[in-house]
Parts: C-alpha cells; sequence; structure tokens
C-alpha cells in the first residue's frame, strides 16, 4: 500500500478525537517548501529520460499532471529532506524526494516496486549479513544494485536510522526508516549512462512493520512543473 492509500486509509477509520486543532484557531500557514511546492499543488515532468531509458526504468513516468496529496519531512546524515507524496487520476503514486544540502537541491522520484512483510527479519537486519546494508542488492528478476554509501568498503554497513513526520488528509503522523541506498548504471549511448536509484527500507508506523523498496531516478529541477 502506497503511502496516499495509507493515509486514505487512515483517514477513513480515525476517531474524531484523533483530530486536533482543526476547529481550534483556524488554518495554519503552509510552510515554504523547495521548488514552489505545496498541498494539492498540480505538476508534471519532462519524459525526456524516461524516452531515453526505454523500458530500463523499474520506475514508471508519472504520465501527465499529478496533484502532492501528503508531505514529509526528516533529517538524515545531517541533511534536511521533503518528501512529496504524489497520485495521478488513476491512484498510482510517486514520491518526490528532496534534498537541501544548502548548495543546491537534489532531487528525486521514487516509486514503490515491491512491500515485504517478513517472517525472517534476520535475513533483512542481520548486523553481518543483512540484506539493507549488504554491499549489493538483488531484485527478484536478478537485476543488482550497488550500495551507494561506504562504497568500497566492507560487505556490510548499518542501515541508516531516522524519522519522518508526515501531513496528510487532515492529519500528521510519523514513521520510522532503517534504509539503505543502492544504483545502477543503465547505458544509453555510448559513452552515456543514466543512473537509476532502488531505496531499500523498513518502515514501521504505529500500525505496522514491512521493507519497502523503491526505484528511482535522479531528476533536474528545471524539468518540473508545478501549474
Amino acid at each position: 500500500m502506497g503511502m496516499v492509500a495509507k493515509i486514505l486509509a487512515k483517514k477513513g477509520k480515525q476517531a474524531v478525537g484523533r483530530v486536533k486543532g482543526i476547529f481550534s484557531g483556524g488554518p495554519e500557514k503552509e510552510p515554504d517548501y523547495p521548488l514552489g511546492l505545496h498541498m494539492n499543488a498540480v505538476l508534471r515532468f519532462d519524459p525526456t529520460d524516461f524516452i531515453i531509458a526505454e523500458q530500463s526504468f523499474k520506475i514508471g513516468f508519472p504520465p501527465g499532471d499529478i496533484s502532492v496529496a501528503a508531505i514529509g519531512a526528516f533529517v538524515c546524515l545531517g541533511v534536511p529532506f521533503h518528501r512529496f507524496y504524489l497520485k495521478d487520476l488513476k491512484n498510482n503514486e510517486w514520491v518526490l524526494e528532496v534534498a537541501d544540502d544548502k548548495q543546491n537541491l537534489e532531487v528525486s522520484l521514487y516509486q514503490t516496486i515491491d512491500e515485504v512483510y517478513p517472517d525472517d527479519w534476520d535475513l533483512w537486519l542481520n548486523d553481518s549479513t543483512g540484506l539493507i546494508g549488504y554491499k549489493d542488492f538483488n531484485t527478484p528478476d536478478q537485476v543488482e544494485y550497488s550500495r551507494v554509501f561506504r562504497n568500497p568498503g566492507p560487505d556490510y554497513v548499518e542501515p541508516v536510522e531516522y524519522e519522518e513526520s508526515i501531513k496528510g488528509g487532515g492529519q500528521e503522523f510519523c514513521v520510522s526508516h532503517a534504509m539503505m541506498l543502492y544504483n545502477r548504471e543503465i547505458p544509453v549511448t555510448v559513452g552515456e549512462n543514466l543512473t537509476e536509484y532502488l531505496l531499500v527500507s523498513k518502515e514501521e508506523d504505529e500500525e505496522g512493520v514491512l521493507v519497502q523498496i523503491m526505484a528511482g531516478v535522479p531528476v533536474n529541477p528545471a524539468s518540473i512543473t508545478v501549474l
């Protein structure tokens, strides 16, 4: 279940008592988010890289106009991040992640390609051989990605942990992450490659825990049109 679908499910079953502050003082002023984005903003992506990569990317291209349904914020390795949870009219979902390192914005677009509810957490989180943090990661179709952090380095490094606060659907909640980032290079022309990411993360909130696997690509901020 994507984050937008989860928010809608939460909203559908939440008790009145959980909705705090909505009628006590009027609407809060929305922060100044990067790229000029905001809740319910509509945006459009340039498809150039997706056309060049043909069918090589695991992430699907967002066709047409898509909207911001929720916004997350967290700090990871000392860098502030925002995540904009997007959906189209068919309820397909993507995550636009923006890292603000003070010098420039690093932007990536992700889409969930698998969710796993492990019976054996040691397989994923063992402190020497766990899949989240191992030097490489293979998807079920045997596509291999290499770890981004500390590579080259030891066979295993600990997952990166952070807490994300998410607002959407008139509520706010927290998700705990323990993740590792991987990537691979996709040749498109002679001497030119495109990068695809794989973000593998243990995610836990008040309703449970799972492993989420998202494919992603770097995005040029200039290729995003906010309508």
